[in-house]
């Protein structure tokens, strides 16, 4: 249990995703899942779930239970690629040619390596690709920002781990436009958080060993102004008895579920 105030985020978040979670909590009136944080100059930052933290500060709440975990736990990150679906790819390059945060650089003979300046490569379904660059005295997360909200805000736009264009192309045949990001890690993406920047949302995929799920705490009591002293033994509690009514279960193996 932790001060909401003392928590922060690594990526941005989508407004209207927010105010959907807001009106689960309110009819919910409990907290599944806590999010996934990392403890860092005395603060945490998100690795996940910045929707619900997100949600809980626009909701006045003073404190969350969160999932502390480290490098260490043995944490991993993958980045997302990004594709685009249906849309012609040529006015997909126009709309991204227009913004006066990027530039399009043609990489020679189709190149995909990307260079220290780079933001990411396109490739397109007609096999060009584009070097993607910030313009000059543009911060790149600025660059980085007016380039996805641009295809996002199209409605077009899916999110994968694989920048296999030709495997992506046989499991979706309308694709028209892959968005290929550098493989960030984690030094790098806290380096941005410390640094009062934020990532683009849906670009970082942290892996969690032993992600705890289903909490179910009560949102009434989350809120309320108890000290936050006495909300953390009122956890353990809640804790230890699902632990003595055989509530918890731990799979090693990795897992699907089909009820998110």
């Amino acid at each position: 249990m932790v001060p909401l105030a003392d928590i922060f985020l690594h990526e941005n978040v989508d407004p209207p995703r927010v105010e959907r979670l807001i009106k689960r909590l309110e009819v919910d009136g409990r907290l599944s899942n806590p999010p996934i944080v990392m403890p860092i100059d005395q603060r945490y930052v998100v690795l996940d779930g910045a929707t619900r933290v997100t949600a809980l500060k626009e909701m006045g709440y003073p404190h969350v239970i969160v999932q502390v975990v480290s490098v260490e736990d043995g944490l991993e990150l993958l980045t997302w690629s990004h594709f685009i679906r249906q849309l012609p790819s040529a006015q997909m390059l126009k709309m991204l040619t227009d913004l006066s945060e990027i530039s399009l650089v043609e990489a020679p003979s189709g190149s995909t390596t990307l260079h220290g300046n780079e933001l990411c490569y396109l490739q397109t379904v007609e096999g060009q690709v584009f070097l993607v660059q910030p313009k000059p005295n543009v911060k790149p997360t600025t660059a980085l920002h007016a380039l996805t909200e641009a295809y996002i805000n199209t409605g077009y736009m899916t999110r994968t781990l694989s920048n296999n264009f030709e495997w992506l192309q046989q499991k979706y045949p309308d694709i028209t436009l892959l968005i290929d990001f550098p493989k960030y890690t984690i030094p790098q993406v806290l380096q941005v958080a410390q640094s009062g920047q934020r990532l683009p949302a849906g670009i970082t995929r942290f892996i969690i060993p032993g992600r705890v799920l289903r909490v179910n705490a009560d949102l009434a009591y989350l809120k309320s102004a108890r000290p936050l002293e006495e909300k953390q033994s009122w956890l353990a509690d809640l804790l230890m008895d699902k632990r003595d009514k055989g509530r918890i279960r731990y799979y090693a193996e990795p897992v699907y579920l089909l009820d998110e």
